[in-house]
């Protein structure tokens, strides 16, 4: 299994690269107009709260063609101190919560086991930083589609915390459509 896991990834991670568009994999700010949401009209994801963690702007890209993997996007905002360490979704036998970084000239993805996040700080999970990677998908993810996921997290007594979250397939905030005529949709 453990090979299994290691090849998906590298296979998930030469999607990501050969496939992106170039602004996913730059080191920039997180300033007004950089990719965090998705614009589709018509989709519109409300935000979602538990135990004071709010979780607003959920999306999922859809797959193109035998794809069977993808990335899910969200901004997370927690009013005390607590930690995400892991995500789940019947979409997809793999989910986990990943990191893309510069190493000198090359793009790195590497799985993140644990991310604090600070009171009111939101934390964005988006194109070419922390996001959730679907790997093995159950079946492709059309545009629309909705796609739940399991934030889970813990707290500073140590104690585990499950936030369901809807994730709406559309397109990237960049506007482009993830539909077959895209040479960057992954």
């Amino acid at each position: 299994m453990k090979c299994l896991t290691q090849c998906v990834a590298v296979c998930a991670t030469l999607v990501l690269i050969g496939c992106s568009d170039p602004h996913d994999h730059a080191t920039h700010s997180t300033a007004p107009g950089d990719v965090s949401a998705p614009v589709q009209s018509g989709v519109q994801t409300a935000g979602q709260t538990q135990d004071g963690i709010v979780v607003q702007h959920a999306w999922v890209r859809p797959t193109v063609g035998e794809q069977d993997a993808t990335g899910a996007y969200m901004t997370i905002t927690a009013d005390k101190a607590i930690t995400l360490v892991g995500v789940a979704s019947p979409a997809a036998e793999i989910s986990e919560v990943h990191e893309m970084r510069m190493d000198g000239d090359i793009m790195r993805m590497r799985m993140a086991e644990r991310i604090e996040l600070s009171p009111g700080v939101p934390l964005e999970l988006k194109p070419g930083g922390y996001h959730v990677m679907l790997m093995a998908l159950t079946a492709p993810i059309d545009g629309g589609q909705e796609i739940e996921l399991s934030l889970q997290f813990e707290q500073a007594d140590g104690s585990r915390l499950e936030m369901p979250v809807t994730a709406v397939a559309a397109m990237n905030a960049g506007g482009a459509a993830n539909h077959g005529d895209t040479p960057h949709a992954h």
